[in-house]
């Protein structure tokens, strides 16, 4: 199987987990499932061709196979599990790279960053 997945894990971010309420950890865990939400339809987005790059739809298997998942707590992932993912991702010989998981992380970094940040102020 040719899976795409990329993993949001924020334990080792958090580091000391004793120093937040239980709480703050409960806000933190929902605040990483919410960017994985937000990730996936970002990557949706961009495999709709509403962002930089191409358009990768002819039956909309691929889109719509694309979900984020709790990993475990504090981590979440997004992936598709259709057998041409990776290859609509990093390219073949004969096509370039779609990059829609790749630059869709790129572009929703910084805005994923500050979800879980804001969840533990």
């Amino acid at each position: 199987m040719q899976e795409i997945k990329f993993q949001i894990d924020a334990s080792k971010a958090l580091g000391d987990l004793r120093r937040f309420s239980a709480e703050k950890l409960r806000k933190a865990d929902d605040a990483i499932m919410n960017a994985a939400f937000y990730l996936e339809g970002e990557v949706k987005l961009s495999i709709a061709g509403q962002r930089a790059e191409n358009k990768s739809v002819d039956t909309g298997k691929f889109m719509q196979s694309v979900k984020g998942t709790r990993e475990k707590r504090f981590a979440a992932s997004v992936s598709s599990d259709v057998n041409y993912a990776k290859l609509l991702e990093f390219g073949t010989y004969k096509m370039g790279p779609r990059a829609h998981f790749r630059n869709s992380l790129a572009r929703s970094k910084d805005r994923i960053i500050r979800f879980i940040g804001d969840s533990v102020k």
